[in-house]
């Protein structure tokens, strides 16, 4: 996905009132500042980490036009900490999202080795050095954010700096990810987790080199840099890849060849509480049956529209999740009321790629862009409660055969918008058995 990048300023007294720091390479100007890159906006609703009991996260995430929850949840990065020291450090071994050839690597590793480190031994003064090396020699500004494109050009934004951070780490044998998130009082933000000597660092190139352990300084850093994103994957079995991502503890990748999948109620002790298959879905998998907690197939469904080719159906266990629901196979927002038990259907969210027809759930309207951009749904059908069609209801539907709605719906002119030339709208009488086609 192409992420938008935007500058935000903090300036250096709140930062210093906000934390302070293990190690500190390097003095700050008066007025120098600290920059952050916006890796994502946030979604409608989200459920956040938070620790319940000894063995669960679950969210807390109730109010989807009060974001600042969203930006301002301390509480995350201690949980990302615990899921840090328990996760599968080999997933730190490889580059996960930082893209460079090895060609470039190899030359990154000589200049390493060659002008930043002198007789280091430790990976932890390897770290620093590095660290020291990019916070005096890259300049902050906007361009290509590739690791070696920052480099060669020694301008970037916290995307860049972390990026070059990484391969650099890589390029000595010292394990390390990207986290992006949020930047107290800033912005969304980058910074880099690396495993130097067994121990994890919060490393920040952007900012006054700003280096925490992990696990020991969370104290310090957790009202500062909170993180919504890991690159890397946290651990894997036979079934499945699990990571953090957008804040939830997440299922990354589905391994199993089984036509019928069940997500996991939780991995590592901690409850899943995303399906967001970024990595890939097998391609013998049809079926997918989701758990009370998944609260996200993450925003704009992008894992499942990419790699969900050859599904038919998603299904959602329980009739009480509180943020999404299928209905016919597909799957939706809601909202959940807990005293009558009721769920009320807001937007679909995701078509299993193989299915072709869909039938909408029972609501009065469908407002503007309720439906959009199904590429192959060829037949919709409407509930007879649906009754009002508004503005651009269905649009950007180019396979769109048939649509079936009730004789007596009103819709207007702009209802069904960007369809193709033969798509039918097809009225029928709910009244008579079975389906009394008249053609609109």
């Amino acid at each position: 996905m192409n992420l938008k990048s935007s500058l935000c300023l903090l300036s250096l007294a709140a930062m210093l009132a906000a934390c302070s720091n293990v190690d500190d390479l390097g003095d700050v100007t008066p007025d120098e500042t600290l920059s952050t890159q916006t890796r994502q906006s946030a979604p409608s609703d989200d459920m956040f980490a938070r620790r319940d009991g000894e063995k669960n996260l679950t969210g807390a995430y109730t109010n989807p036009e009060d974001y600042s929850h969203y930006y301002n949840d301390p509480a995350v990065a201690e949980h990302v900490n615990k899921l840090m020291c328990e996760a599968d450090t080999n997933m730190a071994a490889s580059l996960n999202g930082v893209e460079i050839t090895e060609e470039h690597l190899n030359e990154l590793k000589e200049f390493v080795e060659g002008s930043i480190l002198t007789n280091e031994t430790r990976q932890y003064n390897k770290m620093m050095a590095i660290l020291k090396w990019i916070r005096a020699n890259i300049k902050y500004g906007y361009n290509d954010q590739d690791a070696y494109s920052v480099f060669v050009n020694r301008v970037a934004v916290c995307q860049g700096y972390s990026n070059l951070m990484v391969a650099m780490l890589h390029t000595q044998g010292i394990k390390a990810t990207v986290a992006t998130g949020f930047l107290a009082n800033a912005g969304g933000h980058a910074w880099v987790y690396a495993l130097a000597d067994g121990t994890w660092y919060v490393a920040d190139p952007t900012n006054r080199n700003t280096v925490y352990r992990m696990k020991a300084d969370v104290a310090q850093y957790k009202a500062t840099l909170q993180p919504w994103n890991i690159d890397m994957p946290l651990a894997s079995d036979d079934k499945f890849v699990y990571d953090f991502r957008d804040k939830h503890f997440n299922i990354r990748e589905v391994l199993t060849s089984d036509e019928q999948v069940s997500v996991p109620y939780g991995a590592l002790g901690y409850r899943i509480t995303a399906f967001d298959p970024i990595g890939g879905i097998n391609e013998n998998v049809r079926e997918l049956y989701l758990s009370l907690n998944i609260a996200s197939i993450g925003q704009y469904a992008l894992g499942l529209k990419n790699h969900g080719a050859n599904l038919t159906d998603v299904y959602v266990l329980n009739a009480e999740n509180r943020t999404i629901n299928e209905y016919d196979g597909c799957v939706y927002s809601i909202k959940y009321t807990a005293s009558t038990k009721k769920t009320t259907y807001l937007k679909l969210l995701y078509v299993p790629g193989a299915k072709r027809e869909i039938k909408y759930p029972p609501v009065a309207a469908i407002t503007g862009k309720l439906i959009e951009n199904l590429p192959n749904v060829e037949v919709i059908r409407f509930d007879e409660v649906t009754l009002d069609f508004q503005d651009y209801a269905i649009t950007s539907c180019p396979n769109l055969k048939e649509i079936y709605i009730n004789q007596n719906a009103t819709a207007s002119d702009k209802a069904f918008d960007d369809l193709p030339a033969g798509c039918r709208i097809i009225r029928y009488d709910p009244l008579q058995t079975g389906i009394r086609p008249i053609y609109m």
